[in-house]
């Protein structure tokens, strides 16, 4: 009996050998499909109910790869009053340029009077809110927010309040 059980397995075996290199392909081809027929990178998309079916990009990272932290560059901006001038800068890439700025832009509406800086501020907002007896400003990372404060100390101060400028200075991407 037992050579019996051993004569009909191998019948068996000589009979699947010739479709073992088919069954081997059909199995290496089934792992190297793993993510729904899409190359590496890519995930399936559609199918099911969308009557479609698709491949799409995994993104930045998907692979492993970090995408670079960006590099930012600090932008400032400056304000210089007088008398009934202004002079203002924004997105200047110092301190000293942005105030030099300012202060160039108020002279040249100043009649002759000395301007000074009354802010300087960098990555962020400035309002400047002017009323009856002369301006009063906030600085913010939302521009409303500064509008809002400038407005709020002008009113606190003198009467006849509005915006008279506002203007943001945010970092820049450099890379």
């Amino acid at each position: 009996m037992i050579c019996a059980v051993t004569h009909r397995g191998v019948d068996a075996m000589k009979k699947l050998l010739p479709h073992l290199p088919l069954l081997l392909v059909l199995l290496m081809h089934a792992d190297a499909r793993a993510e729904g027929r899409c190359p590496d990178g890519y995930f399936p998309i559609g199918g099911g109910s969308a009557g479609w079916e698709g491949c799409a990009p995994m993104g930045p990272g998907a692979d492993g790869a970090q995408e670079p932290e960006p590099q930012l560059e600090t932008r400032w901006g400056a304000v210089a009053t007088t008398d009934g001038a202004m002079g203002v800068a924004a997105g200047q890439e110092s301190q000293e340029s942005a105030e030099q700025q300012a202060i160039s832009e108020c002279q040249a509406h100043s009649s002759g009077k000395a301007c000074e800086v009354r802010i300087a501020y960098y990555n962020q907002c400035v309002a400047v809110a002017w009323g009856d007896a002369g301006s009063l400003w906030a600085r913010s990372p939302d521009p409303y927010d500064a509008e809002e404060m400038a407005l709020s100390n002008c009113q606190q101060k003198t009467t006849n309040c509005d915006i008279y400028y506002s203007a943001c200075s945010y970092a820049e991407r450099v890379q």
